[in-house]
């Protein structure tokens, strides 16, 4: 109800103003699904940074009488103060149909053993036939690019030594050298970006039985990744790399002579796009009729004359080429001849199939051609040409402050402002304007809002937008313009630079700590190991040393024994002769002591013993032989040991 009343208040104080459009209304950019209309995949809107939020700020924007310059509250919002204005068109449609975004993304490593990799993304799109395609791609076009840079990511990461981890290549990382064919970083960004325009145009196709007919756009889009600028472009939106030269040395001024403006002389631009339309594509059209005349029904013909055939030529001789043929050509004209060609016009005024002025893009698959009813699609492609540029390569002097000269500031804009402008007009009111406002943050923004102004005029008595400069006709469409000042992100770049080089720097060090670590606890593991053997081994040589000593002083002394053993049994017989009872000692003493004279040997001694004393005797000897053969085996073991190490 509130709703209602406030829409119609705003018709009474403001009726030129459009009413927002809504899935409920009927016009010609709905389709109905039965008895149901098929409603919009996103709502109209404005670029998000341009903070647009309330429908009455919808409509003001939208005022074809006024056209008002729109550019961004916050110029925060957008990176390195890039600049961003638009206007709309003076009632060629119901509401602009240009559409802007940006995106900045991190490529990150899952594993995280690479450095992050961030990337810039600036998109602009010029829709027709409706607003869908464009607003669709400014949602979704940077989700899809993101998604094909994933899919190569493991070849874009910064590599640590080429990826070498203790001598052998990480086979989850995958390394160039695995290919058969090289692969550069530039050859993988280029294809990322030309498959998300495939894949792009895919989904609009999809989206078609879903939601109501997008029409079509063309695609303009910067990617700022690794320190290199690529620019894509499907269609007649344009990028141009606006330059300077430093400066000249001031020298004496000759007063008779008009000199030219040396910041006018010094300004010069770099096209950094190609404009699609059926005249500079008319060689690729052409060969696509020829190749599948079915895609024309006999309603068109694939040729291309001098001059436009009429009837009254019938029969005569005329002027023509046809497909890729560079020259031309004579032929007879005959009746097929009379059909309209696939492409007619000139410049500007081309049309492909007498309805379309542009041949690439994203969308149209169910535009049909005027007075024939014969799909277009067929002869469009969503294929963009892409250009880079290596800015690491760029040399400039800091001492003659020409950063954005050196660098470029990049222009890219829908049609509304090349339909007017040349690529040299645009240059030099980038570096008028800059030059008028050398230190302003904001200065970019007024370069935008500047170009935008120059090519949309001003309104005269008769209600016609006219050219301030040259009075004649400003341009009808919708004009967008975003100024991408490319110095800026170098030195964004420059800084991320320094920072993965302290980074890798600590990565390094951390890792030759560890590994000397490694090593540290392996020598001291082994070291440890060797000791204890050595230390083993030295109470052996010892302990035998000692036996040796205490055997060789029992055989040097003469013992008052019964029986006399061998001398490496001795020490086994003295400690069982402990063991004996004081009686024993002193039968065993006074047999020995007094029987020194009587010469009676070893056998007699042991014969005469008693049997408490031979078998005593017995087990002595048998106890020696296992002690002697334990210490052989030991010496044995010792020496096998001492040859090991």
């Amino acid at each position: 109800m509130f709703s209602n009343f406030k829409e119609r208040f705003m018709t009474a104080l403001a009726p030129d103003l459009p009413p927002l459009p809504s899935s409920e209304r009927s016009d010609h950019h709905h389709r109905r699904f039965g008895s149901q209309q098929m409603p919009d995949k996103f709502p109209y809107a404005r670029p998000p940074f341009l903070q647009l939020l309330t429908a009455d700020e919808l409509r003001a924007s939208a005022d074809h009488n006024v056209r008002p310059i729109i550019v961004p509250r916050d110029i925060n919002l957008l990176p390195w103060g890039t600049g961003y204005a638009e206007c709309v068109n003076s009632g060629k449609s119901e509401w602009n149909e240009d559409q802007g975004a940006f995106c900045r993304q991190v490529l990150s490593d899952p594993e995280h053993k690479h450095p992050d990799l961030p990337y810039t993304y600036f998109g602009i799109f010029d829709g027709h036939a409706g607003y869908g395609a464009a607003l669709a791609a400014s949602h979704q076009f940077h989700h899809i690019l993101h998604e094909t840079l994933v899919d190569c990511i493991e070849l874009l990461l910064p590599r640590d030594t080429d990826s070498v981890e203790n001598g052998r290549l990480n086979p989850k990382f995958p390394h160039p050298i695995y290919f058969q064919r090289r692969v550069t970083k530039d050859e993988l960004i280029i294809g990322a970006l030309e498959s998300a325009f495939f894949s792009m145009d895919s989904l609009i196709a999809q989206d078609s039985n879903r939601y109501r007919d997008a029409g079509g756009c063309t695609a303009c889009v910067s990617l700022f990744i690794d320190g290199k600028m690529y620019v894509a472009n499907a269609g007649d939106s344009r990028a141009v790399l606006c330059q300077r030269r430093a400066n000249p040395p001031a020298e004496p001024k000759d007063d008779s002579v008009i000199e030219p403006d040396p910041l006018e002389a010094s300004c010069y631009p770099v096209p950094f796009s190609a404009d699609h339309t059926p005249e500079t594509e008319r060689e690729r059209l052409l060969n696509v009729a020829r190749l599948k005349p079915h895609l024309m029904a006999n309603q068109y013909v694939a040729m291309e004359y001098a001059k436009r055939p009429h009837i009254e030529d019938m029969g005569q001789r005329i002027l023509c080429r046809q497909g890729t043929m560079k020259g031309w050509t004579y032929k007879t004209l005959t009746r097929d001849d009379l059909r309209m060609p696939v492409v007619n016009g000139e410049g500007k005024r081309s049309r492909l199939l007498g309805t379309l002025g542009v041949s690439r893009g994203f969308g149209d698959h169910e535009l049909l051609a005027i007075n024939t009813g014969i799909q277009i699609k067929p002869f469009l492609t969503p294929h963009p040409d892409v250009r880079q540029r290596d800015l690491t390569q760029v040399v400039s002097i800091p001492d003659e402050h020409n950063q954005d000269g050196d660098y470029g500031v990049l222009v890219m804009a829908t049609d509304g402002l090349w339909d007017v402008s040349e690529n040299e007009a645009v240059s030099r009111t980038v570096f008028q304007t800059l030059s008028k406002y050398p230190t302003e943050k904001h200065r970019y923004t007024m370069v935008a809002q500047e170009l935008v102004a120059r090519a949309r005029g001003k309104i005269n008595d008769s209600g016609h937008w006219r050219l301030a400069d040259s009075k004649a006709a400003a341009t009808v469409d919708d004009i967008s313009v975003i100024v991408v000042p490319v110095y800026q992100y170098y030195k964004e770049h420059i800084e991320w630079t320094q920072n993965y080089t302290r980074d890798l720097e600590k990565r390094r060090r951390k890792a030759q700590a560890n590994m000397a670590q490694e090593a540290q606890e392996v020598n001291v593991l082994n070291g440890g190991v060797i000791a204890e053997e050595a230390h083993v081994e030295e109470e052996e040589e010892d302990g035998e040393v000692v036996v040796l000593e205490a055997k060789a002083q029992i055989q040097s002394e003469s013992m008052p024994l019964p029986l006399k053993l061998p001398h490496a049994e001795a020490e086994e017989v003295l400690v069982v002769e402990i063991g004996e009872s004081p009686e024993q000692s002193q039968r065993s003493s006074h047999s020995t002591g007094t029987g020194t004279g009587t010469g009676t040997t070893d056998k007699e001694a042991f014969a005469t013993a008693p049997d408490s004393q031979k078998e005593r005797a017995i087990l002595t000897q048998e106890k020696q032989q296992q002690a002697q053969s334990s210490q052989q085996q030991q010496q044995r073991s010792r020496k096998s040991n001492k040859g090991k190490h």
